[in-house]
This record gives structure tokens, C-alpha cells and sequence, in this order.
């Protein structure tokens, strides 16, 4: 049996060390039945000509004979009876024309026959893309067509190419052991939709065409920090759907590490739809649900030892009981955290976010909370916060106005461009804490920073 295997290597000019190496993606199909596989692997895979005729053939798959007869170092008869047999398998077509004045008999290749020359060539065909889209398209199609026949449930297959592409996906990851920055947040799928003007309730209204992206808070700060050189880990969860996949693929596109998001099999993705209404502004609807994805749930989602290894922690919106533990093993570390959360956090009461807000370090209030809190917690707002936090707390009191409040100390005003804390703003202040800069000066600069790229 051994020796068979290597003479058949030999005969396609492999040897027994060559199967080391790196493999390709070839895909051969063949034909059902045992007997007619059989005599495909013996006429078409083992004859000796079958490498001199089919990398003959030219970029639009095509060959005249006679410059096969001409050419190749084997007997007419040989490669004409091999031309005889690639057309048996409907691996080539067959055909005559005039050429130069003479009729000529010229042979192309099919779809599958174009398949089996490539195998034949020496590197990676200029056209891979498209072949291995064709390739893929038509094994698919075959496997979903057999699962049919033999009452097995199409989903399956379905769900394997899904955890296929699971692993590959995430096997393009960068591994970052010791990240600058760790984060933890909410993914969402984004549906964004330009209206001059919001109608009227049961009116109609003339929008443009719905834009779809990866986003969310937390994505977009990690992004934007990849693209700064730091190297940066999020933690998230989506669900195993086409739009969870689509986030995961932006983010190690965009340099992130994504090694320890959570694909959860029994949910969906989080859905957002944003409705830009002219003066009016936007409007952002979030689909909430048992069945939604909105983030890691449990304390044995949290890689520990690479928050011990960051320079700092970014909490987003995470719930509240994992985010408390986050902030507590980093606050043993030694390591700065910086938290963030949106109003539907802010509902839950002081008490309820006690055990987040007591640990972090840093405390990022957006326009929009800061509107909400005094609207229901009334005067003496900052006050409340003192008494279940030291955090630095940075708050974006108006359209144009940053504040810094520090325990103890006069509080720091600055005029910003930005009409609510933006991604620039937290990357320039978490570049800042990473080097240990003074809380007012970090600020400082990052409101300056914020000024300096916000047209870049």
C-alpha cells in the first residue's frame, strides 16, 4: 500500500518529505458511482500527460490541438486519447474554426475542467478569487442537494460552514498577551437612515436608502485606538449570526484583538436603527430582547490575567455586577479604569451602580446622562455622586463644555467643538492615564486632541 502512495507522489511529482509543507485548497469533484471514480483517478489524475495538456491550455481556457500535438513531448495518439477522455467526463468541450486561412480543432475548458487544471499548476492561479468562488458555490450546491437526498436537514450544513468560519475567522485575531488597552462593552449591527424631515405620527416621509455598519461605543473607541498603533483587546459578545460575524471580521480588519468576544449560539445580535431627522437630530432605537446578545454576562467570560497585564481598563456598557468585578480585580492590580455607561444604567438607581461607581477611577458622563440624571436626581447632582465615589468624574455638561470634577478640588471647565464625548476625546484620555499623566492634564489634552483631529 506504501508503495503504491509513493509512486502515485512520484507520478505528480511529489515526494514523501513535500507533504510537510503548507497545503492548498485544491477541490476536485468526482463523478458518484465507485466504478467510473475509479477510472477517472487511473485516466485523468494518473495519466502522464495530464500535466502537459492542461497547463496548456491558455487564460480563456482554451488550446488548438495541433499546438498540442506539436508541442508536448508525447505521441499524438497519447494526447489525443487523453483529449478523448477529459470530454468523456465533461471536463472539456470541443470544437472547430479557421485560424490563419485553415480549419483548426480547438478544445476549452469547462467549469469543472477549469477546477482540474488548476491543480496542475505550479503557484496559486492569477483568478483565484473567482475560482474559489465558483468552487465553493458549486460544492455547496452538491452538498445541500445530497443532505436533500438523503433527508438530511439543509441547516446542517449550514451550521457547520458557520463554525468553519467561525475558527478561521477568529484564527486571523492578532494576539495581544500585553495590551495597552482592554475593553469591555456592547457590539451592535447599525441601520442608519437619513431623513430631511421626521413625519408627523402616521405620516410618510421621504428617507434615504438605510446604511448598515458594525458599531457601537465600545467598537468604534477600539477601532480608533487600533488606528492610533496601540495594541488593543476587546471583549464583547454578539450572536452567531451573519451580523456578528461581520462585527467580529471589522474588528481584526481594524487590528483589534478579538480572542475573548463571545459567540452566543442561542441569541442575535444587537440591533441598533438610528433615524437622522434634519434640525431635529437623530434618533436611536435599540432592539432589546431575552433573545439579544447585549454582553458578557458572566465573570468566567473575563480574560483576568491579560486586565493585569493592561496599561488601562475601559469599562462600557457591561452589566453591572461583571463590571463591578472587573473594576474591583483591576483596582487590586494597581491598573486605571476608566468607566462609561449609557441611561438605561443610569435607571437603575446609585445604589444599583454602588458597586461599579465605588471602584473605577474614571467616570465619563455623556450630554445625554448628564441631562437625564439632573432631570431626575435634581440639585446637588455632583454631590450625590461624592457620596459613592472618589472617581475623577468628567462630564459633558453642555453642547460645548467639558467639566472635570475632583474630590477635594476646584473644578476644571474647558470649551470643546464636539456636541457630546466622542471617540477622540477617550482615546486622547486613555493615551494620557496609560502614561500616568495627572488627571487635569490628561484632560486637557485630550480635549485639545479632540480640536486637533476632529476634521482629520
Amino acid at each position: 500500500m506504501c508503495g503504491g502512495l509513493n509512486d502515485y507522489l512520484k507520478m505528480l511529482g511529489m515526494t514523501e518529505k513535500k507533504l510537510t509543507e503548507p497545503l492548498w485548497p485544491y477541490l476536485l469533484f468526482l463523478p458518484s458511482e465507485q466504478d467510473a471514480r475509479d477510472e477517472f483517478v487511473r485516466s485523468v489524475l494518473a495519466s502522464r500527460v495530464a500535466r502537459g495538456v492542461l497547463s496548456s491550455f491558455d487564460t480563456e481556457g482554451s488550446v488548438m490541438q495541433k499546438d498540442l500535438v506539436e508541442n508536448l513531448p508525447h505521441s499524438n495518439k497519447s494526447v489525443l486519447l487523453y483529449l478523448s477522455t477529459l470530454r468523456k467526463f465533461g471536463l472539456i468541450t470541443t470544437g472547430s474554426s479557421i485560424h490563419q486561412g485553415k480549419r483548426v480543432v480547438y478544445h476549452e475548458l469547462t467549469k469543472n475542467g477549469w477546477g482540474l487544471a488548476r491543480f496542475y499548476f505550479e503557484g496559486l492561479p492569477s483568478d483565484v478569487e473567482a475560482l474559489t468562488a465558483f468552487l465553493l458555490e458549486d460544492y455547496l450546491t452538491k452538498l445541500a442537494t445530497l443532505y436533500r437526498d438523503q433527508g438530511i436537514p439543509e441547516s446542517t450544513l449550514f451550521e457547520i460552514f458557520t463554525r468553519t468560519r467561525a475558527k478561521t475567522i477568529f484564527g486571523g485575531s492578532k494576539e495581544y498577551t500585553r495590551p495597552s488597552f482592554i475593553l469591555f462593552g456592547a457590539s451592535a449591527f447599525n441601520t442608519q437612515i437619513e431623513c430631511e424631515k421626521l413625519p408627523a405620527l402616521g405620516g410618510l416621509a421621504s428617507c434615504s436608502s438605510p446604511v448598515r455598519y458594525p458599531g457601537g461605543s465600545t467598537v468604534d473607541l477600539a477601532l480608533a485606538l487600533a488606528r492610533e498603533g496601540f495594541e488593543t483587546s476587546l471583549v464583547s459578545s454578539v450572536g452567531n449570526d451573519m451580523d456578528g460575524w461581520n462585527i467580529i471580521t471589522h474588528l481584526i480588519q481594524g487590528n483589534v484583538d478579538v480572542r475573548h468576544f463571545v459567540v452566543e449560539d442561542d441569541k442575535r445580535t444587537n440591533e441598533s436603527i438610528i433615524i437622522s431627522g434634519g434640525k431635529k437630530g437623530s434618533r436611536t432605537l435599540v432592539g432589546v430582547s431575552p433573545s439579544t446578545s447585549l454582553s458578557i454576562t458572566s465573570p468566567s467570560q473575563v480574560p483576568w490575567s491579560e486586565i493585569e497585564t493592561s496599561k488601562v481598563v475601559y469599562i462600557g456598557e457591561v452589566f453591572i455586577e461583571v463590571a463591578a468585578a472587573i473594576a474591583a480585580h483591576a483596582k487590586v492590580q494597581g491598573i486605571p479604569t476608566v468607566y462609561r455607561c449609557s441611561v438605561p444604567y443610569w435607571e437603575f438607581g446609585l445604589d444599583r451602580l454602588k458597586p461599579v461607581l465605588s471602584q473605577v477611577d474614571n467616570l465619563l458622563i455623556s450630554y445625554q446622562v448628564w441631562k437625564y440624571l439632573k432631570q431626575t436626581m435634581g440639585s446637588k447632582l455632583l454631590q450625590k455622586l461624592r457620596g459613592i465615589t472618589d472617581a475623577a468624574i468628567i462630564i459633558k455638561q453642555s453642547k460645548n463644555k467639558y467639566r472635570l470634577s475632583l474630590l477635594g478640588e476646584q473644578d476644571l471647565v474647558l470649551s470643546c467643538v464636539s456636541t457630546d464625548i466622542s471617540e477622540l476625546f477617550v482615546v486622547g484620555l486613555l493615551m494620557k492615564v496609560s502614561e500616568g499623566v495627572d488627571i487635569r492634564q490628561a484632560v486637557e489634552y485630550s480635549v485639545e486632541f479632540e480640536s486637533r483631529c476632529v476634521n482629520c
